[in-house]
């Protein structure tokens, strides 16, 4: 825990006026690269477009902050970040956010004792807490809860210890500049920036030293941040995918390395605020090569450490030094990581609005703590090295250090999976895949960690003498990396390597959640998931923007359950006032009109099944595609072959293939001649994940998924993660096995059956099945339309209800309705029996 918070020296010499100027040749060149920068993270539409905007804002009051006389410049910097926030957040919500933190700062200077001033704190963060919670209502939008959380909550603390312990006056600028940092708004994971160290580094080396600096650590945070996409999208497994020896690694080493988004946004951060003028330490140092835990401590989110150190930490250790150095550190030691524990469930309630207090928590923290103190007590028995001039090597000591940082990276690997699983459960079952069959490809990933571990342990090659020329070989390797990237995401260029480079940069251009996470994101429609908060993916910042009062489907009351193999099914003849608009059951259990028992002569009766996009979540009645397509359907007929068009809507929240079984019972049961299954995406992954489902519950299973299971080894009752592994490889032909039994069941009754693929409204989300789902609908005797691009052309945001909710909104629902509407103009047939109706 022995570390200190490192800070450039420079000549005494020097006043910071002096330091503070930059020639005009240094800037133009800072310019040219921000410039490129600013392409860079266009191109690869880093975090988001509003971001990219900020970015922009950022660099060109970073051309007006380098010429300001020095006195201008904090204040300069305030101002821009105080308007920062209307400009991301909205005017209101920046308005709101400002005040309230004005009067936080404000108590904190009041002329009164230290502990009244601590009280009416505590007493106003309560007050916050109770409307953050929901418990008393607040008048401003629940937009600004995030980064309201993400400036005060723990800068807070390190802002009153440092009033309490520094003599030196603060200025209004600091003050606003320190809370309401530039890159703030666009942040809720943000450093905790120590406030002394902020304030003491401005200025403190030479204005185009700091400003190089940030340079070079944006670029590597863009480059972290690529890195992260890649090891998301195309290395990253889900659970239910370790199946043997060779994914339990990939898994493994791969969800570690999700902590480079953490890292690269921290440099992006940094970055930013070294221009203008902030000279702040690095917020990790090549974490991946710590030899120990409490190295790794040291390494890993250097700005938590310090913090924790300064204001508990040596605290507690001071308070405790009477029982002893050792049980001083050790005591010291446990406390900060119990404290880290309760402080992470304390940020997310206030990026959330709830506690999260489980298991995998308590003890990850638990098992780190006890990790960190032995070998602390190690390094007070034995000492730690320290090199001072220059270190001597050899190969002994090369291995000796690569099997040390190779143990802790594995060891590490291990402890991180368990802390982002979803359950205690769930990763004891990741180890039944050391039951299956080994082979070379278990090492793939073991072994890329280890030379990687090794060429990073390396002695580093010497910086020149010249600290003119070493700046600029760094400059000269920022300028490089940029370029590079900047021309391998230009389309004309990665489309002439070959498509495979061409589908891999088009992947990591654009920031969306990975299948796994898309499956996430669907199953937070139905239940509440713990595992989005542990900073190792995209869908924890989704979720953090989502209120907390945010109505979902499962808290809805439109569903019951019932005892068949499908499980659920809507409540008839309920409705349910939403702010979407009503949703109105009808007496058969739709979301639908009501609907006589027998079709009527010369009439098309279309069953529509699929999930929630199809029953029509997020919309009021007869905004559905299906509502508005039969409105259409009859006002403008396709065809004089029917007098009437019918389409029933089916659809039923959560349902998932299988369970569509007992949606085309019902179907049959109302004379539906003709049914329309809506295939959203992955539909293997979800029939066999089902499948798993209803085997642990011991549900009936029909017939034809019967055999399957039995061959797969699948037994009523067992684990359900081991039941998923086990189908998993059947995927294919439990799939098959629904739409035979749907299409062929049509064949029977004369009913035409026609598959479509609705996508998801993410671009390119859950579509990695779709082409095997085309095939095997196809040889199941269906029809086939693939409205794969029916939101092309449209931004997300104008198609979906929000960022974390993707059922499509009214705007969607009339694309997908006009859409099939061309479809069935064009090609009538798809929609009509094959037998003329009576």
């Amino acid at each position: 825990m022995n570390s200190t918070i490192a800070t450039d020296r420079v000549p005494a010499s020097r006043s910071v006026e002096e330091r503070g100027r930059i020639g005009f040749g240094d800037f133009c060149i800072a310019a040219a690269q921000l410039v490129v920068v600013l392409l860079l993270l266009r191109q690869f539409e880093i975090e988001s477009k509003v971001f990219v905007q900020l970015a922009g804002v950022a660099f060109a009051g970073f051309a007006i902050h380098s010429f300001l006389p020095l006195r201008w410049r904090l204040p300069f910097f305030a101002a821009l970040s105080l308007a920062s926030l209307p400009l991301v957040l909205g005017l209101l919500n920046g308005i709101w956010l400002i005040a309230i933190g004005f009067v936080l700062i404000g108590i904190c200077h009041l002329p009164l004792a230290a502990y009244l001033r601590v009280l009416l704190l505590v007493g106003a963060g309560a007050l916050l807490a109770s409307q953050r919670a929901g418990l008393l209502p607040a008048p401003w939008p629940e937009a600004i809860w995030p980064i309201l959380g993400s400036m005060f909550m723990f800068r807070l603390i390190v802002y009153f210890y440092d009033l309490g312990h520094d003599t030196a006056p603060v200025s209004r600028a600091q003050s606003v500049g320190y809370f309401f940092m530039l890159p703030n708004a666009c942040f809720p994971l943000f450093p905790v920036v120590d406030f002394k160290t902020w304030r003491r580094s401005h200025y403190s080396e030479d204005a185009y030293v700091t400003y190089q600096k940030g340079i070079d650590w944006i670029v590597r945070g863009v480059i972290h941040l690529i890195l992260y996409r890649y090891i998301y999208y195309h290395v990253a497994l889900p659970p239910s995918e370790v199946t043997g020896p060779a994914e339990l690694s990939q898994y493994l080493v791969s969800n570690f390395l999700l902590y480079l988004r953490v890292s690269g946004l921290f440099h992006l951060i940094v970055g930013l605020l070294h221009l203008y003028g902030f000279n702040l330490p690095e917020t990790h140092n090549r974490y991946l090569l710590a030899s120990s835990f409490t190295d790794f401590w040291r390494r890993i989110n250097i700005y938590w450490k310090d913090f924790m150190q300064k204001v508990f930490y040596f605290p507690a250790v001071f308070a405790l030094k009477r029982f002893g150095t050792t049980r001083a550190v050790i005591g010291a030691t446990m406390f900060v990581f119990v404290l880290t524990w309760f402080l992470h469930s304390y940020q997310w309630f206030w990026l959330r609005g709830r506690w999260l207090f489980v298991p995998q928590d308590i003890l990850f923290w638990s098992v780190l703590g006890v990790l960190v103190v032995l070998n602390s007590l190690y390094e007070i028995k034995h000492g730690r090295k320290r090199r001072l001039g220059k270190p001597t090597w050899s190969w002994r000591g090369f291995c000796l250090l690569v099997a040390k940082t190779y143990a802790t990276f594995l060891f590490m690997c291990v402890l991180w999976s368990f802390w982002t699983a979803e359950s205690v459960h769930d990763w004891l079952g990741l180890w039944s895949a050391l039951r299956g069959r080994y082979s070379i490809d278990a090492l793939l990933y073991p072994a890329l960690a280890l030379a990687v571990i090794a060429l990073g342990s390396l002695p580093q090659t010497a910086r020149p003498a010249d600290a003119a020329r070493a700046r600029a070989r760094e400059r000269a390797v920022t300028i490089a990396s940029m370029v590079a990237l900047v021309v391998v995401s230009i389309e004309a260029v990665h489309t002439r390597l070959g498509p495979d480079v061409a589908t891999l940069a088009h992947s990591l251009r654009s920031a969306h959640l990975s299948r796994l996470d898309n499956a996430k994101l669907e199953r937070g429609y139905y239940e509440g998931l713990l595992s989005v908060d542990r900073f190792n993916s995209q869908l924890w910042e989704v979720y953090a923007k989502q209120p907390a009062n945010w109505m979902k489907i499962e808290s809805a009351g439109l569903k019951r359950f019932v005892s068949g193999f499908e499980q659920v099914e809507l409540i008839p003849s309920v409705a349910l006032s939403t702010p979407h608009g009503t949703v109105s059951i009808n007496r058969w259990g739709m979301r639908d009109q009501d609907y006589a028992p027998t079709r009527p002569p010369k009439t098309l009766r279309a069953a529509v099944l699929g999930p929630s996009s199809v029953m029509g979540w997020g919309v009021g009645d007869g905004a559905t595609f299906e509502a508005l397509l039969e409105e259409r359907l009859n006002k403008e007929p396709v065809t004089q072959a029917v007098e009437r068009v019918e389409l029933l809507n089916f659809g039923i929240p959560g349902y998932q293939p299988p369970q569509q079984l007992a949606a085309f019972d019902r179907a049959l049961r109302l004379e539906a001649n003709s049914v329309i299954y809506v295939a959203t995406g992955r539909e293997l992954t979800r029939s066999a994940a089902y499948l798993a489902e209803a085997l642990h519950k011991r549900l009936p299973i029909p017939l034809r998924l019967q055999s399957i299971a039995e061959r797969a080894g699948a037994r009523p009752g067992a684990d359900e993660a081991a039941l998923a592994k086990l189908l998993q490889p059947h995927s294919g032909a439990i799939l098959a096995a629904v739409y035979a039994e749907i299409g062929g069941r049509a064949k029977a009754h004369g009913m035409s059956a026609l598959w479509v693929f609705l996508p998801q409204v993410r671009a390119g989300s859950w579509q990695e099945e779709t082409q095997q789902s085309v095939t095997l609908a196809a040889a199941a005797g269906f029809a086939v339309l693939d409205l794969s691009d029916v939101y092309a052309g449209h931004d997300p945001a104008s198609v979906r209800l929000a960022e974390w909710d993707d059922h499509p909104n009214a705007n969607g629902h009339r694309l997908v309705a006009d859409r099939l509407y061309k479809e069935f103009a064009a090609q009538p047939d798809k929609l009509l029996p094959p037998t003329p109706i009576r």
